[in-house]
């Protein structure tokens, strides 16, 4: 074969194989991989129901002393002439203000006479000492002496001192003594109906007669 067929075998043979590699490279275009779905938004949270507001407390009533308003100290105070066979004077039912540092507020006063023999065996329960001298005596003709704003008609006292009171303090009947001990002290003795009692200190003297006490008997309220 001449040099110018064999250069034609060249080009045939290079242009066959360049057309196999181009039929062989050549594929198919990939599709794209589907997106992914849209994910679904959650759902907001229940809003919860607010809480019932508590209702206001029941505002407290006030201690009621009986329904008064003042505090006081109520007592008994009384000066007599008295011997071994008489007795004559006045007792003051009273109440004092302020907690008793205060004035009078109420005084209710009574005359006091002996009307009687007192019971029998009449002596100071804590020394077995028989008393000085003893007699039943009657309470009458109640005055008032001192009414503050009616503190009389309006307290807690004992005995009561509003009209109903004083009504049952006149005419009241007492087993009434008087103790001397040495080293003791002197004491008004009262009969409480089943035997006698100390009521307080009280000062009496042998040779005039004079007898003198004023007993605090406890706390009271008064006033509205």
């Amino acid at each position: 074969m001449s040099a110018r067929g064999m250069g034609r075998l060249a080009i045939l043979v290079a242009t066959a194989v360049a057309v196999a590699c181009s039929s062989n490279d050549s594929s198919p275009s990939g599709t794209g991989g589907s997106g992914g779905a849209t994910g679904t938004a959650g759902k907001g949270g229940t809003t919860g129901t607010a809480g019932t507001t508590g209702s206001a407390g029941t505002t407290g009533t006030g201690g009621t002393g009986g329904g008064f308003l003042n505090p006081g100290v109520c007592g008994e105070r009384g000066m007599a002439t008295a011997t071994t066979t008489a007795y004559d004077g006045t007792a003051e039912f009273y109440i004092i203000g302020d907690q008793g540092l205060g004035d009078d507020v109420c005084v209710v006063q009574y005359d006091v006479k002996r009307t009687g023999a007192a019971p029998a065996n009449c002596m100071d329960p804590t020394t077995s000492t028989a008393c000085t001298w003893s007699h039943q005596v009657t309470f009458s003709n109640p005055t008032i002496v001192t009414n503050v704003n009616g503190a009389c008609d309006a307290s807690d006292s004992v005995p009561p001192l509003d009209a109903g009171g004083r009504a049952q303090i006149s005419g009241m009947m007492v087993g009434r003594g008087f103790s001397r001990v040495a080293g003791h002290g002197d004491s008004l003795m009262k009969y409480d109906g089943t035997k006698w009692t100390v009521v307080g200190h009280a000062s009496w003297d042998m040779t005039s007669g004079s007898l003198g006490y004023d007993i605090r008997t406890g706390n009271c309220n008064y006033g509205r």
